[in-house]
């Protein structure tokens, strides 16, 4: 893990002593589900909506999901 440390520091802890990483830290892998819906929204409207595809799109409103 050490090779990743400089990586994973970012610039505020660079003059702390304490690691950016736990000693104990284990690589993830992360599980995308294809799309098959290939709908996507124009690039402004995605910047606007944090996402690409319309059926990612889970806007919340006040702590509750919206309808």
């Amino acid at each position: 893990m050490e090779k990743y440390v400089e990586l994973f520091k970012p610039s505020f802890l660079k003059n702390e002593e304490r690691p950016s990483l736990p000693a104990d830290a284990t690589p993830t892998m992360a599980y995308i589900p294809l799309q098959l819906d290939l709908m996507s929204y124009e690039t402004d409207k995605a910047l606007c909506e944090g996402t690409l595809f319309p059926t990612l799109n889970k806007p919340f409103l006040r702590g509750r999901r919206a309808k």
